[in-house]
């Protein structure tokens, strides 16, 4: 099925993606979002619970609420959304893209934003028999802070990805343990520090083979030594596997920085016509690696579609506090303001 032809196509539903679907409408362009993953979000997805400090004037935020606020934003001029939506080829016809996904759907566009950051990120999920009545306590991104209060989290993993989220549990519960199949931790020394000294205990050599529900309702862990290991939740973190094989399958000649980002000589603009990126993907001189650079690619690079589409257009958009689009949500959000007070 082929759908309408709209300005951008943005492929990766990310920070940048998101961000860069609410200011192309803002540039009155028509957009269409592909996701790969079930929800939109991107990285932000692996690290919920965690703070962002990295975007001005924005306070520190739970990247649940980060992630939450971008989708509400990107949401605003009725952008076109597909999760589970993978990018698996792209053509080109009479000036026109056309991106096909992994459900058989064909996308036209006149202009294509890369923001698949490093490629279709996935956690590492466990292999072994896990008891479905305990499944939804095993975790592979950091759950929901109020229901660890008086339990016992174990953490499998050994990496600075572990060790950072079993610190974090400590600050919501005093039992925590990580378990590791090596004889040492690969973290940071001063975070496994941290760790030992607020009451973390470490078990090392031993590996998970089997989850099943003890008799107390609990999680029961069975060893490779045969013991068993009783807790409340288990929050797995074994690393990430990455697909980055999508760009090495089109049949356009990108730029490449270290054999994947696509290198622009001139920031979000590729060497071919048509096609931007912006995020993690995109490679540039003067590069800043912050979820808020993100955010300045994403608008630049809807900038660069804008004047390519249109080369009479304007070079930016008009800013917010003055653009006349705003004014209907800026007088709900008055009267909601009066209605508070």
């Amino acid at each position: 099925m082929t759908q309408a032809i709209v300005d951008v196509i943005i492929i990766g539903g990310g920070p940048a993606g998101l961000y860069a679907a609410f200011y192309a409408g803002l540039r009155d362009l028509t957009v269409t979002v592909l996701e790969a993953q079930d929800e939109l979000g991107g990285k932000i997805n692996f690290y919920p619970e965690k703070f962002v400090w990295d975007v001005g004037a924005l306070p520190a935020t739970r990247g649940i609420d980060v992630r939450t606020n971008l989708i509400q934003q990107a949401q605003t001029f009725q952008a076109n959304f597909y999760p589970s939506s993978k990018a698996v080829e792209i053509t080109k016809e009479d000036n026109i893209f056309y991106v096909e996904d992994e459900q058989g759907r064909i996308h036209p566009g006149r202009t294509v934003l890369f923001a698949i950051g490093g490629g279709i990120v996935s956690p590492k999920k466990l292999t072994v028999p896990i008891d479905t009545a305990v499944q939804d306590h095993v975790y592979y991104a950091f759950p929901d802070y109020r229901i660890l209060k008086d339990t016992h989290m174990i953490v499998s993993g050994g990496g600075d990805g572990a060790v950072d989220y079993a610190n974090e549990c400590l600050k919501f519960t005093d039992t925590v343990s990580i378990i590791y199949r090596g004889d040492k931790l690969k973290a940071h020394e001063a975070s496994i520090t941290s760790f030992k000294e607020n009451g973390g205990k470490v078990i090392l050599a031993s590996d998970i083979r089997a989850i099943r529900q003890s008799p107390d309702k609990r999680m029961e862990l069975l060893l490779d030594d045969h013991t068993t290991l009783t807790a409340d939740h288990l929050l797995v973190q074994h690393g990430h596997d990455r697909d980055s094989s999508f760009l090495d399958k089109l049949a356009f000649e990108f730029n490449r920085e270290q054999d994947f980002y696509l290198a622009c000589e001139e920031p979000t603009i590729t060497n071919v016509p048509g096609c931007f990126a912006a995020g993690d993907i995109q490679f540039s001189k003067g590069k800043v690696y912050l979820l808020a650079g993100a955010f300045q690619e994403a608008a630049l690079s809807v900038n660069q579609i804008k004047q390519y589409l249109d080369p009479e257009s304007f070079g930016h958009g008009m800013v917010s506090s003055h653009n006349e689009k705003f004014d209907d949500f800026n007088q709900t959000l008055i009267e909601q303001m009066d209605d508070a007070n």
